[in-house]
């Protein structure tokens, strides 16, 4: 698997799993999805993903 698609598949079970989270746990739980979305955004700009260097070392390719 390409490091964007596994970037793609784990941002999107994050948003998923933190809305499901806040719905039925607790509200807090926003607060990590403006988290994952807020790195997103960084990422768009600085084309740089913190989880892309640890993707990198699990063996994934470009």
């Amino acid at each position: 698997m390409k490091i964007s698609d596994a970037i793609l598949l784990i941002g999107g079970s994050a948003v998923t799993i933190s809305v499901l989270l806040s719905y039925f746990v607790h509200s807090n739980f926003q607060f990590l999805t403006l988290f994952i979305g807020i790195n997103l955004v960084q990422s768009a700009f600085t084309k740089w993903c913190p989880l892309m260097s640890f993707l990198r070392k699990r063996g994934f390719t470009d």
